[in-house]
């Protein structure tokens, strides 16, 4: 019996397709200065010069804090999902007598379960990669809001050059592509329900 079946070689082929052209699009509406992250990056430099003028910046903290936040949570929801991955890797056995006696499932060797599984671990762990380097420069622009000059040299052009460079970091790819890493986290979890029904 063949690993994957040809009904499995479509369904990876979609999903990595669609995937791509995903991406492909996404980078094609940033080119064209379109669609919510390129907005956002433009807020983003507002903030950034709206921050200059104030004296009391614990405002601006906060925000960085929540943005932190969001992004600890989808990285510490990959590690559970790589666990729940693995967790199916170590019983396969009990779980494909399960997903065989399902409606919809279909019957599969040991070999396919365990190559769906970890190309379903992978996906989740190049997600948590993603989410933790998006947290790691979130730290980075963190730094560069301490550092920002006082609200009386807000007209210098060290502190206009400052603001500039810390809305650089803040809208790096990796920190504004944290939406698209939490989709691509969600068409993971689609994936699994295709492999878990033998597709």
């Amino acid at each position: 019996m063949p690993l994957f079946s040809p009904i499995d070689l479509v369904a990876l082929a979609w999903f990595i397709g669609a995937w791509a052209i995903y991406s492909a699009i996404l980078s094609l509406t940033e080119k064209r200065r379109q669609g919510l992250n390129s907005e956002m990056n433009r807020f983003r430099d507002v903030w950034m010069f709206q921050m200059l003028g104030r004296e009391m910046r614990m405002v601006d903290a906060q925000i960085v804090a929540a943005l932190q936040n969001g992004t600890a949570f989808f990285a510490s929801t990959s590690l559970i999902a790589i666990g729940g991955a693995l967790t199916l890797l170590r019983s396969s056995d009990a779980i494909l007598e399960v997903v065989a006696a399902l409606p919809f499932g279909v019957k599969m060797t040991p070999l396919q379960w365990e190559a769906k599984t970890i190309g379903l671990a992978i996906i989740f762990v190049y997600a948590f990669f993603k989410f933790g380097w998006a947290y790691r420069l979130y730290n980075y622009v963190a730094i560069l809001v301490g550092a920002t000059p006082p609200a009386k040299d807000k007209d210098t052009p060290e502190a206009k050059a400052h603001a500039e460079r810390v809305g650089r970091c803040a809208k790096s790819p990796a920190c504004t592509s944290t939406v698209a890493s939490a989709l691509s986290f969600s068409r993971s979890a689609i994936w699994a329900g295709s492999s878990a029904r033998g597709c």
